[in-house]
């Protein structure tokens, strides 16, 4: 009965912080990009998109929406969460400002 107790309050716990991760498919058409070709692609977008942002201590690094979706257009990426062939792995995903 403790642990059950103990485990109920630290699953409430993490999931009023926030921190419970969320799962949601970020997937891309291409008309002949390969998976690999793509995580080479998405590497080169999120250098160039690499920037910082400001805040009230300065500011952070991070990668720039505008530039970020441009670059991958610019390569042919069509962005289609729903049906898109090419799915980008969790751990792969990036945030954007």
């Amino acid at each position: 009965m403790r642990l059950s107790m103990t485990a109920s309050i630290f699953t409430l716990c993490f999931m009023i912080s926030g921190c419970v991760p969320t799962t949601s498919r970020v997937a891309y058409d291409h008309a002949t990009a390969s998976q690999q070709q793509m995580y080479s692609d998405r590497a080169e977008c999120a250098e160039q998109a690499k920037g910082i942002t400001p805040t009230t201590s300065g500011g952070k690094t991070g990668i720039n929406d505008g530039i970020w979706e441009n670059c991958l257009a610019g390569k042919g990426y069509t962005r289609n969460n729903s049906t898109g062939r090419l799915e980008v792995p969790a751990n792969l995903q990036v945030t954007t400002y």
